[in-house]
């Protein structure tokens, strides 16, 4: 019985072949030399496959092939060339990992420009909501005075409220800070947080949160279902702020 040859794919990825690769140059071993159809044939695989299979394997170093009169036969060479073919590829890594050390600094410098370019995500329903105000509490945290600003309206804060029940015990077991501008009738402080009131009459169709670098604004459709965005953009947020701010200051 012949012994059956297993490597795991992790190692054949690592080499740049795969397990029908391996399956194909196992049984050309076998058969010394043999043209497409019976290797095709002998791995169980279809023609099509068992091609490309070669073809890898050719340009890996570890098949070559003669032309015959009316067919190509292919010999497999000495397994000794997998462990060249592993030091062909861990020198390519090498080399490959010194043009990044070039590369990466240009990256980054490319990352630091766009930084002043807002990105934008959008959320829908009242898992999307919540999603929305764990971004809220896990960036506002991170931040020196762990506070977010708020414009609050009546017609959405019950709907925000039921998207996450419990929003404000975690707020505070996270000791975050909120100031919320409220715009119409109601809400009320729940401690660690302060709120005063832009108008007392009619209120406003978006809820709006100032935390971190983002901004978030969450509202509801004809259909009274809820959606939000989240705008992460350092200069957007420091705009809000500082009108946020310059309100918070003119309000009793």
């Amino acid at each position: 019985m012949s012994r059956k040859i297993t490597i795991k794919p992790q190692t054949l990825e690592l080499l740049g072949l795969n397990d029908k690769d391996m399956q194909v140059y196992v049984t050309v071993l076998r058969l010394g030399s043999a043209p497409l159809r019976r290797i095709a044939e002998k791995s169980d695989l279809n023609r099509g496959t068992t091609y490309d299979a070669l073809k890898r394997l050719k340009s890996a170093g570890l098949v070559s092939y003669v032309e015959a009169k009316s067919h190509r036969y292919f010999t497999a060479e000495d397994p000794q060339k997998l462990r060249g073919l592993a030091t062909r590829r861990e020198v390519a890594i090498q080399e490959a990992r010194q043009k990044l050390e070039e590369i990466v600094p240009a990256l980054r410098e490319l990352a630091g420009d766009s930084k002043y370019r807002p990105a934008v995500r959008y959320y829908e329903g009242a898992r999307g909501v919540r999603d929305i105000l764990e971004d809220v509490l896990s960036n506002t945290v991170k931040t020196k005075s762990k506070t977010y600003r708020v414009y609050s309206s009546p017609g959405i804060r019950d709907l925000i409220s039921a998207a996450w029940p419990r929003w404000n015990n975690t707020r505070k077991n996270k000791g975050v800070h909120v100031r919320a501008i409220a715009i119409g009738e109601g809400g009320k402080t729940h401690g660690l947080d302060e709120r005063k009131w832009l108008t007392r009459k009619e209120g406003s169709p978006t809820y709006i949160f100032i935390y971190a670098e983002k901004t978030a604004y969450v509202a509801i459709d004809e259909s009274n279902r809820l959606f939000g965005v989240i705008i992460e953009g350092p200069a957007i947020a420091s705009t809000q702020t500082m009108i946020f701010d310059a309100l918070w200051e003119t309000l009793d």
